[in-house]
């Protein structure tokens, strides 16, 4: 856990691993996954009962918010400073459960590719309108994106 300048606690974990994010190929849109792997202690309550106890329905649809951290130098890799920044946001699908020998156990949530219904949707482009779409706010730095190819014109006479 950590506090940034802003005086907001972010929890993190060693725990989770997320899988690659692929582009769409062949007309498959791939998913992705979110997985928490852990040992459960024999002694504690049963995080996958209690996870399987709230239901699909609890995580189906809503969605799942991914986020950078940036740090200012290396002494903040273990305590960063600044708030984390969010860059993507999917929508959460399925749950899957894994247990293996007496205590090994993880959990995965997967989640929509950024390229689901890319045929049925309309094309986003990336501006200030078509990048708030992606990710919920606007950025106003796309503002100052080229809108020419800078090439000169050459005549010949």
């Amino acid at each position: 856990m950590f506090t940034d300048i802003n005086g907001d606690k972010w929890f993190g974990t060693q725990l989770a691993s997320v899988s690659s994010l692929a582009s769409a190929l062949d007309g498959q849109a791939p998913e992705g996954s979110l997985t928490l792997s852990f040992f459960q202690d024999p002694d504690a309550d049963n995080l996958i009962a209690q996870v399987k106890e709230l239901g699909l329905q609890y995580i189906k649809g809503r969605p799942i918010t991914f986020y950078i951290q940036p740090i200012n130098s290396q002494s903040e890799f273990y305590a960063p400073a600044v708030a984390p920044v969010q860059w993507l946001q999917r929508t959460m699908r399925t749950l899957v459960f894994r247990e293996s020998g007496a205590q090994d156990r993880s959990i995965s949530v997967t989640f929509e590719a950024w390229s689901e219904n890319r045929r049925a949707s309309r094309r986003i482009i990336l501006n200030t309108e078509g990048h708030a779409k992606l990710i919920g706010e606007e950025n106003p730095s796309l503002e100052f994106m080229p809108t020419d190819d800078f090439e000169e014109e050459k005549l010949f006479g």
